[in-house]
């Protein structure tokens, strides 16, 4: 049998995408002094980033909380049955923000009037307040430098009392393209302050398109996913299908248990659909269920063991029959030889046999 181990994935493939920093002792800061995004491979999509080493981390509050439940011996599914239940709150809360997103706006705070309010049209609420504080950072900062260039102008942006800071953004006029120094927007994924000064010079109504990503707009879980061939085993893409019901019906309960009506409709339309999902599921799974039937016996396939709820001693379910104790004197069911009533009896008798020798020997 070979049992050398498979060969680890090629993963080295050249790219010179960097990005670098340097520890500045003076200022006391850490400043970019590399960035390279031209890459020689395909980039993950949006759905397998969650897949990536850098994308995979458990926080300090997680691990403080298993080990929270560690010490005080919660087992294995009770921790599962904490999850689903921390999952529940997540699903409500992110129901209740989308509800809130939708269905409610913000009032317009700043001088970009017209920004702003296409901010809080397409933004969700969260997104919004983050965005917002940067048209307010916009007041203090200044052009001072415009040059024309081949296809694109560039800016050079000062702060106002902080004019050892500079910034400069390029604009592209054909699509409305930006791309500024701080790279706050290829960091964070919001249009930075500086983005919003080029607007205001450039007189512009609303944030482009290209300045703004899908993942924080109202419409980014109505809009369909990007689909593509893929290997994925079946049992993954079954729990993703799970994980994406479970959440569209968190928010739809959430909406039917506002009212009585919705309540009863709900009730009605989930025990119709449980009844079609259950006759999809039996035709589709009639055919494999043929085959397996088919081909093995029954009396010869194995089967999982029987689940014992006990750890250790399986008590009263391992033995139907369990022995009976007897007394060693008297072989009796009920008690042990240091209770033995015979025993006590012939105790008894001894004694009363000495006590009448005794008697007639002071006599």
């Amino acid at each position: 049998m070979d049992r050398k181990r498979d060969p680890k994935p090629i993963t080295r493939c050249g790219c010179m995408a960097a990005f670098r920093m340097k520890y500045d002792q003076k200022s006391n800061e850490w400043k970019a002094v590399e960035f390279a995004s031209d890459h020689n491979h395909e980039l993950a999509s949006v759905s397998d980033v969650q897949f990536l080493r850098s994308h995979r981390k458990v926080g300090e509050s997680d691990k403080a909380q298993v080990q929270a439940l560690r010490k005080v011996k919660t087992r294995l599914y009770e921790l599962f049955q904490h999850v689903d239940r921390a999952l529940a709150r997540i699903r409500h809360n992110e129901a209740i923000s989308s509800y809130e997103s939708k269905h409610s706006e913000l009032a317009i705070q700043t001088q970009l009037g017209m920004i702003e309010k296409h901010v809080v049209d397409i933004f969700t609420r969260t997104a919004f307040l983050r965005v917002r504080n940067e048209i307010k950072h916009e007041q203090l900062l200044f052009v001072v430098n415009r040059l024309e260039n081949d296809g694109n102008r560039t800016y050079t942006i000062l702060e106002y009392q902080r004019q050892s800071f500079t910034w400069e953004v390029k604009y592209y006029p054909d699509d409305q393209r930006m791309q500024c120094s701080c790279l706050f927007f290829e960091s964070y994924g919001f249009p930075c302050c500086h983005f919003f000064t080029i607007m205001k010079a450039e007189h512009l109504n609303q944030i482009p398109s290209t300045c703004i990503m899908k993942r924080w707009l109202k419409t980014a879980k109505s809009d369909p996913p990007y689909k593509h061939d893929s290997q994925i085993l079946d049992d993954v893409i079954r729990t993703a299908r799970f994980s994406a019901l479970s959440a569209s019906c968190s928010k739809m309960c959430y909406f039917g248990s506002r009212t009585s009506e919705g309540f009863e409709e709900l009730k009605s339309e989930i025990a119709r659909l449980q009844l079609r999902m259950e006759v999809l599921c039996n035709l589709n799974t009639t055919t494999t269920q043929d085959i397996i039937q088919d081909g093995l016996n029954r009396d010869k396939i194995v089967r999982d063991p029987i689940i014992v709820k006990t750890k250790g001693d399986y008590g009263n379910t391992s033995n139907p029959n369990p022995k009976v104790r007897r007394c060693t004197i008297c072989k009796d069911v009920g008690h042990t030889r240091r209770k033995c009533p015979s025993l006590h009896t012939q105790q008894a008798n001894v004694d009363g046999d000495s006590s009448d020798a005794l008697n007639e020997d002071m006599v």
